[in-house]
């Protein structure tokens, strides 16, 4: 059995690892930014509200949700911090107001000494929060100043496991708050092109023809045996790694790819490939994969299916493809349009996230008893009753009793360990823990809507969620619309019936029972 004092080291350290992790399963990763980057939205939403571009709606919701956690963040300081910040919030801030400039100061003092307090608040094994909460708010932290997921899962795995003698997580905090609070460095990224269009169509700032190119990469230790160039473009990146500053690059080379195409100036096809100047080798430029896994399309051999009658998920899912591998502006722009058609109202378009994100509670326990069941099929007392299944609902109804009945389960790593915690506790309160799971559910998709329409109505590109929007609220939507495909197809329900029926399962829930939890969708 795991003990949440004296195991905390390793659940809060695999936890941190589960964050960043580019393999996460959705239900294992973060679904929302940290409390600085909340503070810096609601600044920029305030100036949004004043020019027609959000709603004080829009702007209050955000306002509240932060309000509810930052009196659990050790990062915001002592109560005389809290209280301060506190008075500052306010759901209708003005621009330029009192509170606004209160509030701007309050969330430059917190970024300054974030990851500083909570290295001091996980000292103290009898004071420090528990193992969740510590991991979700670092790691949301380090990725909303920009460090690359990759690069800091390395760090950190190095630090956490390999470094001798080993070191408490509080010294590893101390020495990422250095990082944090010291100036983003510049870095010179280059990336090269197979063909680019001619050169009457003009050239991108930074360019250098095919032999200035190869002339730069062996000036800076790379070979170019097997890189076939036509020129290249030579970038200066701000940036926290250099990982981070490569794939900057390459958005600004999509950007420019984008601008080509709608300029009708030709193709242009790049290497797969950037090169950091002081790095030992290239980063590997891959197609984004932001996680919008919808498996019942794989479950119902449904993925090429063209011989059946169209549905209202067919357009959604065209719309679904931007969001999962597109530029920024348009998955976030798309991803919503597919949310929007699939489950708003008339008189409520920003319902559909409320809605979206009951599909997503009701999801989240089978999804990880499910995983869970899998990883003790080695448990000798569990082997037997998992055998015989074959459906995932009854390998999660297994373990759910499993848990229920506190038998003592063997899992090999430390993750599963933690997940375990979660469904225990889970399992305890059902009505209470959804109703924390649907709330962050619906305040990452309302981010997704702010976002989309800061881009729409406002024209605003850079907002300062907006890449970590991307990256939180999108496996979240792909989980969503999973159940709504399942839904449509095995128990021939629309989405705004599936969604009503989520509803029903979260407020009855409290009256079936914990083993329920698995039945909440069909």
């Amino acid at each position: 059995m795991v003990d949440v004092v004296n195991d905390w080291p390793d659940l809060t350290a695999v936890r941190l690892l589960d964050f960043l992790a580019s393999d996460s399963l959705w239900h294992r990763a973060l679904w929302n930014p940290g409390l600085v980057l909340a503070l810096q939205e609601i600044l920029e939403g305030s100036e949004a509200v004043r020019s027609g571009v959000l709603s004080e709606e829009s702007l209050g919701s955000l306002v509240g949700t932060t309000m509810r956690a930052a009196p659990d963040d050790v990062g915001v300081g002592d109560r005389h911090n809290l209280k301060a910040l506190q008075q500052a919030l306010q759901p209708k801030l003005r621009p330029k107001s009192l509170d606004y400039h209160a509030l701007e100061q309050i969330t430059q003092e917190i970024q300054g000494r974030y990851l500083a307090r909570w290295a001091e608040a996980i000292v103290n094994p009898a004071t420090r929060p528990n193992p969740e909460r510590t991991a979700r708010a670092i790691a949301c932290h380090a990725l909303d100043l920009g460090y690359n997921a990759e690069y800091l899962h390395r760090w950190l795995t190095y630090r956490l496991f390999h470094q001798v003698p080993r070191r408490p997580l509080s010294e590893i905090v101390r020495e990422l708050h250095e990082f944090a609070i010291a100036q983003p460095r510049t870095f010179d990224v280059m990336v090269a092109f197979e063909y680019i269009p001619h050169p009457r169509f003009g050239r991108p700032k930074g360019w250098l023809e095919a032999p200035d190119v190869s002339s730069w990469l062996c000036g800076n230790g790379f070979s170019t045996a097997v890189v076939r160039q036509q020129g290249g473009m030579l970038q200066q990146i701000i940036a926290r790694d250099a990982r981070a500053a490569a794939d900057a690059a390459v958005e600004i080379l999509e950007n420019l790819i984008a601008r080509a195409r709608v300029a009708a100036a030709g193709e242009i096809v790049y290497l797969r490939q950037a090169w950091v100047a002081g790095e030992k080798s290239s980063f590997p430029i891959l197609q984004h994969s932001r996680g919008v896994n919808v498996r019942a399309l794989v479950r119902e051999n449904l993925v090429y299916a063209s011989d059946r009658p169209e549905t209202e998920l067919d357009a959604a899912f065209e719309l679904l493809a931007p969001l999962q591998s597109s530029s920024p502006i348009a998955g976030i722009a798309a991803g919503w349009a597919a949310i929007e058609a699939l489950l708003s109202e008339p008189s409520d378009r920003g319902g559909a996230a409320d809605r979206l994100a009951t599909l997503v509670a009701c999801s989240w326990p089978r999804a990880e008893l499910t995983k869970l069941s899998y990883a003790v099929s080695k448990d000798a007392t569990l082997t037997a009753r998992l055998a015989g299944t074959t459906d995932n609902r009854t390998r999660a109804k297994v373990l759910a009793e499993a848990i229920v009945n506190n038998e003592n389960l063997v899992l090999d790593t430390w993750s599963d360990k933690a997940a375990c915690l979660r469904m225990r506790h889970l399992l305890s309160n059902p009505a209470s823990v959804l109703a924390d799971v649907q709330q962050y559910a619906s305040s990452s998709f309302r981010r997704l809507y702010r976002q989309r329409n800061l881009i729409l109505h406002g024209g605003k590109t850079n907002a300062v969620a907006l890449r970590a929007c991307l990256r939180t609220a999108a496996p979240l939507v792909g989980a969503g619309m999973d159940r709504l495909a399942h839904a449509l197809y095995v128990a021939r329900l629309s989405p705004l019936a599936t969604a009503a029926q989520a509803r029903i399962s979260l407020i009855t829930i409290a009256a079936k029972g914990p083993i329920s939890c698995i039945d909440l969708l069909p």
